[in-house]
Order: structure tokens, then C-alpha cells, then sequence
């Protein structure tokens, strides 16, 4: 094998952050230029800290321990005038900052000249004072004398009519203010569970925006005469649907509760069927009515300020749940009321022994549905299933190879990343196991998933074990009852899942309503939850919220023509342990498009592994990796920590296919690199590049650096993301918590 050493020159990166654009960042930036460090510029905190060397914050706060996390870093603060941030940050005696006072943020190109140099030097002072001239504005006193006159004459007459026409035409605007405030303060009610407070809130907040409303429409006539009436139209109509959306969210959270205790009542009279029915209508025209609120608040929220923008935003997602929301329920109503019973398998994976499919599957259970009643929730061990099956079945080789297994087994099942293979798969094996047909669908839960859940309850006590049981000990307590005493046959795992799922149904009286969706949403968009459906019509609903764990085929959304552009890695844990508990991912990608419109890729995917030592359950993290690129993808070359990997894996399919085995010792980290090129290229013109990255069922959320290096003859139009761009270098730090769709549309000269 032969080997090549490079010296490579790298650019240290600094990072200036200000919420405002003073005059002197153009120095500041032109200075690290000349001192060889690349500036880039954000108007926020960053989300990782990994990427940039110096830290210049301007008038803007930092949490301390980001600083402590990050020792080996500069980060340099200036403020100006007097601010307690200074004392503070000075008395942490922390080595990695250093603090710059200036009376006033008039600064010369001398004073970033100072800046720079305080910056660099090993000095160790850690505050630089800079003390800008001020103006002297001389200000006389003059004594102003009011004359009143014995008559009303013909000036103050016309002053009285101007004070009162402008009484008449504003006195609308405090009670509109008022109302507005009270909006607020229950929709922060709302969020704290304060369920009074709020009704009281919703009631003065309407009351003011009615009178107001009244006052308003008095003079409206001179607002529409002078083309100003749109923004007081807008906000009492911003306050009629805040209002509602708020009485209306507080109606479905008591009506939600009494949905779950009949859902979960057992042996219903047929009133109880009845009105679980109507609650479930009501509830849909509910959550239908809210919709159409948010849907007019956005409209009417027409201003360009950013953190009016943000509300916006929100509101179009919070819509766009609610109608997801109402898609389901409707789904899950036509499932209850089936006169004929329904089966769903539920898998419950270990995601801390991650496999391609989300984890290593440890439990399933068989969930009966019939005429408006869960029947029944069987939860059985893997093993038990397992050790019925009397054929031989070839396992992937991987499994065979790695985990030294000979044959092929439910609880390694899931080894596609795509979940509907993986759940065809399943009920194949529970038929050769246990004759079990005939399901409807399929869910998969990680171990994040059900500390999600367990999120929303306080401790569960389970009596047969003597155990609280909350999301912080869940993990640790299923697996030690788990691996205490395991034989083959032993059912304590069974036993103790089924306690924990009996608590839950037991206690969903004292379940925060809210909180459950939201974390169940969250498992769901971080796909720690996936779900297969039979029927078609409700499976779309899942597979387009990239809820269903499917592979997802690159194609160009809104009609457009683009460059398909595909990353999809992932990892099998063929360690027989459960390190994942202890890895960390960072990823990044490099992509330089150079002037033929050819783009060539580097992913680097640095694994750390914190396990403390190679006792079980921690240890070596021995990983089968797999990553999908686009089919006629051009792999150049694959390397761990600089040396060449030989011993790959390739398959051509939809997509090209590689893999290949590696390991990460205890307190150790390893850097995965592969270089590719794509076989398409960037046409002349406008073209729009799309690259969808997926995420792996069950993976950990992941730090992602995006960072696209574009010739001179090459420029960004538009994205669909808020980059970093200085001259044709783009750069974007974002996770991995969900599949990701980026657009960017080029033009080529």
C-alpha cells in the first residue's frame, strides 16, 4: 500500500456576531483578512461553536458554559457604554476571553487597530478600555412663559377642536393595546397550564377589543380617507382570532382528556360510544377552527419586522400541524369504530444498539382495536418469539460476518434503513415464528421515543417491581431488568414492559395533554417514531410528513427541473453492545462546483465515542457503515483517520451502495472521509441544485456543516436556508434531526 503525505494549509475562522451593523466590523473584517483569518459575520449565536478559532461578540450576551465547553477557543467581548456583562464576565477569571470597554461605538480604524492587537497578544490583561472624545453640547435655559387670555378666541378655539378630533380619532388605540396585552398574557397562561388565569385573560381581552372596536368604527371614515385605516383593521382582527384560537385550545384540552378515558374504558355502553363519537367531531371542528385563525393572523401579521417574520413562521407550521392533526384523527376514529377487530404491531427497538432500521429489537407488542375499544395490549420478548422458529434463514452478511450469527432472526430484523421493508420482514418472521398474521399496520419506538412520552406523566410506580419510573430512568431501569440473571425463556423484560405500559393507561388521567403531543410530534419529525399503515389514503398523510421512515426517492418538488443530489448514511452497531449510548456524530460536507458546473463532494463524519471503559454494556463501538449516494456516483476514495480503506462493500441500484467495518475504542475518535463526484453537472443558466440528506431511524440528532465552495463564473440566486456567504464560499451549521431538503438555485455565466 503506498502512502502519500500532503501539507495543508487551513485558515483559521473567526466569527463576528452583533445584532447591529456598526461601521467598524468593515475594518474588523478587513484587518483578520490581512492577519490571514477568514471573517464571517451572523447576526445570532451559532448553533456549534466547532467550526471558528475567534469569537468577536459585539454587545451581545454568551452563555458561560458555552465558554467553558469551548476552552480552546478566543472569544473576545466589546461593549459598549457601561455594562454589568463586563463585571461578570471578569470575575468568571476564565483564561479563553478578553473584554473591550469603549465609551461609545464611534470606532477608527486605529481602534480596531488596538482591538486586533489585544486580541492576539498573549498579554494577560483581559480588559482593554478605549475612550472615545465626546461632544460637549452647550444648553441654554430658556424660560418659557405661558400667557393666558380673559376671552376664548378664535386660535384657542381651533386648538381645542384639533385636541378634541384627536381624542375622538386615538382613543381607540389604548383599548386595543390593552386588549393585545391581555392576548398575550393568556397565551403565556396557556403554556404555564394556568387554565384560569387564561379564561379570566380571554374575557378582558375581549371585552377591551370590543370597545375598542366600537370606538374605532366611529371614525374609520377619516382612517379610510387618509389610506390608514389597514393596520387597526388588521389588529382587531388579530385580536378576534387570538381570542378564539385561545378559548378554543382550552376547550380541546378538556375535551382531549375525556377522549383518552373513553378510548381506554373497557366494556363501553353504547351512550359512552356515542359520545366519544361526538367529542371526536367536536374536537375535529375545533382544531378546524383554530386553523382558520392562524390562517387569518398571518395574513393580517403584515409587517416586515424579524421577529414578527418569526411569528409567522410559527404560525404556518403550528397550521400545518393542526391539519396534519385533523387528517389523523379522522383516520384514527374510522380505525375505533371497525365493527371488525384490527391488528397493529408495535416494535420496540433499542436505538442504543442502533441497527440500519432504528435498533436492536428487543419487544413487540400486538395492539387490538374493535368498535371504539382498545381490547387489548400484548406486549412479548423477542427471544420468546425467537425461539420458536425451526427453519433456517441466511442473514445479511454483515451479521453473519461481524456479529458472528449463522442465522437470521426476528430481533435482527431490521437491518434496511427503510422501515416498510423492515416491517414486511417483521411479519414474515412472526408467521415462521408464531403463526400471527393478518396485521393493519406498524409502528416502530425507539428508547428515546417512550422517554418522550414518559416526559408528559410524573414518576409511574409499578408496584410488582417497587420502581418510579420516569424518562430520566427509564433506560437505565429496562435494562437492568433486562440483563439481570438473562437466560433464553426468562420473561422479566416481557414482564416489566407490560408493567410499564399497564402504569401508563392507568395514569393518563394525569398525563399533561399538551406536552404529550408535542413530544409525540418530536419523536415523530426526529423519526424516533415511525409508522406503516395498510391503508393507503392514511399512509400518504405519514410518508408526506416524513413520518414513515421510508428511503426517500429523489425527485424535484414543485414542477421545476433541478440536479437530484442524494446523502443517506447510516450505522449498524455489530457489537453485541450498547455503546451508541456514548456516540457522538459530526458530519460535514464539502462540496466545490468548479467551472465545467462538476461537483465533487468530501464527507467527513467524525465518530466520538465517551464510553468510559470495554465493560458491558459499554465498550468498542464496532459499526458496519453504510452510506447511499446517487447511482452513477463516482467513488474516488474512502479513508479512516488518513489511511485508505480497501475492503468495501459496493452495490448499484437505485442508489450506489457502499460499506464497510470499522471500529471506535473507548475514549477514542475516528474520522471517516469519502471523496465522490456526481456524474451530473451544473447546466449553463439558471439551475436549481437539490440535496435531500436523510436521517437514520433511531440515530442520535447530529451536528451538519454545509459548506459549498462555488466557482467565480457561479452565483447563489436563492436558498431555502440561511447560510453564511462570503465572496462563493457558503457555509450553513445545522442538525441532523430530521430528513433535510436543501435548495439553491445558481446562475452560470
Amino acid at each position: 500500500m503506498k502512502f502519500e503525505t500532503e501539507i495543508v494549509e487551513e485558515k483559521q475562522k473567526a466569527l463576528i456576531i452583533s445584532r447591529t451593523n456598526y461601521g467598524f466590523i468593515d475594518f474588523l473584517k478587513n484587518y483578520l483578512k490581512k492577519s490571514s483569518v477568514e471573517a464571517f459575520f451572523s447576526s445570532m449565536l451559532p448553533k456549534s461553536y466547532v467550526h471558528f478559532d475567534y469569537f468577536y461578540i459585539i454587545d451581545t450576551e454568551i452563555p458561560l458554559r458555552k465558554i467553558k465547553e469551548h476552552i480552546d477557543k478566543k472569544f473576545i467581548f466589546i461593549f459598549f457604554g457601561k455594562n454589568r456583562p463586563s463585571y461578570l464576565l471578569l470575575k468568571s477569571h476564565l483564561k479563553n476571553i478578553k473584554i473591550i470597554e469603549a465609551n461609545n461605538n464611534d470606532l477608527h480604524e486605529q481602534d480596531v487597530d488596538k482591538i486586533l492587537w489585544f486580541s492576539f497578544s498573549k498579554t494577560k490583561e483581559t480588559l482593554l478600555k478605549i475612550i472615545k472624545p465626546t461632544r460637549n453640547l452647550d444648553q441654554s435655559k430658556n424660560t418659557v412663559k405661558f400667557h393666558f387670555k380673559k376671552y376664548l378666541t378664535r386660535k384657542i378655539f381651533i386648538y381645542s377642536f384639533i385636541a378634541v378630533f384627536a381624542f375622538i380619532h386615538f382613543i381607540f388605540i389604548p383599548f386595543l393595546a390593552t386588549s393585545t396585552l391581555f392576548v398575550y398574557k393568556g397565551y403565556t397562561g396557556l403554556r404555564k397550564k394556568h387554565y384560569l388565569n387564561v379564561q379570566s385573560d380571554v374575557v378582558i381581552a375581549s371585552s377591551f377589543n370590543q370597545m375598542g372596536e366600537k370606538l374605532y368604527l366611529i371614525v374609520r371614515p377619516t382612517y379610510l380617507l387618509f389610506s390608514a385605516a389597514l393596520w387597526s383593521d388588521n389588529l382587531i382582527e388579530v385580536n378576534k382570532n387570538a381570542i378564539k384560537t385561545l378559548s378554543e385550545t382550552r376547550v380541546i384540552l378538556d375535551n382531549t382528556k375525556e377522549i383518552q378515558r373513553l378510548v381506554f374504558a373497557k366494556n363501553k355502553t353504547d351512550q359512552e360510544k356515542d359520545n366519544l363519537k361526538l367529542r371526536f367531531q367536536a374536537l375535529n371542528q375545533s382544531l378546524g377552527e383554530i386553523n382558520d385563525s392562524l390562517v387569518v393572523i398571518n395574513q393580517k401579521l403584515d409587517l416586515s419586522f424579524s421577529f414578527i417574520k418569526k411569528i409567522k413562521t410559527n404560525l404556518l407550521e403550528a397550521s400545518d400541524s393542526l391539519d396534519k392533526v385533523r387528517k389523523l384523527l379522522v383516520y384514527f376514529e374510522s380505525i375505533l369504530s371497525q365493527t371488525d377487530q384490527k391488528k397493529y404491531l408495535v416494535f420496540f427497538v433499542n436505538n442504543m444498539e442502533l441497527r440500519p432500521g432504528g435498533g436492536f429489537i428487543g419487544s413487540f407488542a400486538i395492539v387490538t382495536i374493535k368498535d371504539y375499544e382498545i381490547q387489548d395490549i400484548k406486549v412479548e420478548d423477542v427471544y420468546d418469539a425467537d425461539g420458536q422458529l425451526t427453519a433456517h434463514i441466511d442473514p445479511p452478511k454483515p451479521i453473519e460476518q461481524y456479529l458472528n450469527i449463522p442465522h437470521w432472526f426476528l430481533r435482527d430484523s431490521n437491518f434496511s434503513p427503510d422501515f416498510v421493508e423492515n416491517y414486511k420482514k417483521g411479519l414474515f418472521f412472526l408467521e415462521k415464528e408464531l403463526g400471527i398474521t393478518d396485521f393493519s399496520g406498524g409502528i416502530l419506538l425507539t428508547t428515546t421515543a417512550v422517554e418522550n412520552i414518559l416526559a408528559a406523566f410524573d414518576n409511574l410506580y409499578l408496584p410488582d417491581f417497587k420502581e418510579n419510573i420516569n424518562s430520566k430512568n427509564f433506560y437505565l431501569k429496562t435494562q437492568f431488568y433486562s440483563e439481570k440473571n438473562f437466560f433464553p425463556g426468562s420473561i422479566q423484560k416481557k414482564v416489566f414492559l407490560s408493567s410499564v405500559v399497564q402504569q401508563i393507561l392507568l395514569n393518563l388521567d394525569g398525563i399533561s395533554t399538551e406536552q404529550f403531543f408535542l413530544n409525540l410530534k418530536k419523536s415523530l419529525d426526529e423519526k424516533q417514531v415511525v409508522v406503516y399503515l395498510d391503508d393507503s389514503t392514511a399512509q400518504t398523510l405519514f410518508d408526506t410528513s416524513f413520518w414513515s421512515g421510508r428511503v426517500i426517492e429523489p425527485r424535484c418538488l414543485s414542477g421545476y427541473s433541478c440536479l437530484r443530489d442524494y446523502l443517506f448514511p447510516y450505522d449498524a452497531n455489530v457489537g453485541a453492545n450498547k455503546a451508541n449510548f456514548f456516540i457522538n456524530r459530526y458530519l460535514y460536507l464539502k462540496t466545490t462546483i468548479d467551472s465545467q458546473g462538476k461537483i465533487n463532494h468530501l464527507l467527513s463524519i467524525k465518530y466520538q465515542n465517551s464510553s468510559p471503559s470495554e465493560i458491558f454494556p459499554t465498550g468498542t463501538y464496532r459499526n458496519y457503515f453504510q452510506l447511499l449516494l446517487p447511482k452513477n456516483s463516482l467513488v474516488k476514495q474512502v479513508t479512516k483517520d488518513g489511511v485508505l480503506v480497501e475492503d468495501i462493500d459496493q452495490k448499484n441500484d437505485l442508489f450506489k451502495l457502499i460499506g464497510f467495518f470499522f471500529e471506535v475504542p473507548p475514549k477514542r475518535s475516528v474520522e471517516i472521509k469519502i471523496d465522490y463526484q456526481l456524474e451530473d453537472k451544473i447546466e449553463k443558466n439558471r439551475k436549481i441544485y437539490q440535496l435531500v440528506f436523510q436521517k437514520q431511524i433511531g440515530a442520535n440528532n447530529s451536528d451538519l456543516v454545509l459548506d459549498f465552495s462555488l466557482n467565480k463564473n457561479i452565483s447563489l440566486v436563492n436558498q431555502n436556508f440561511s447560510p453564511l456567504v462570503k465572496d462563493n464560499q457558503i457555509l450553513y451549521n445545522t442538525s441532523l434531526s430530521t430528513d433535510k431538503i436543501f435548495f439553491m438555485e445558481l446562475l452560470t455565466d
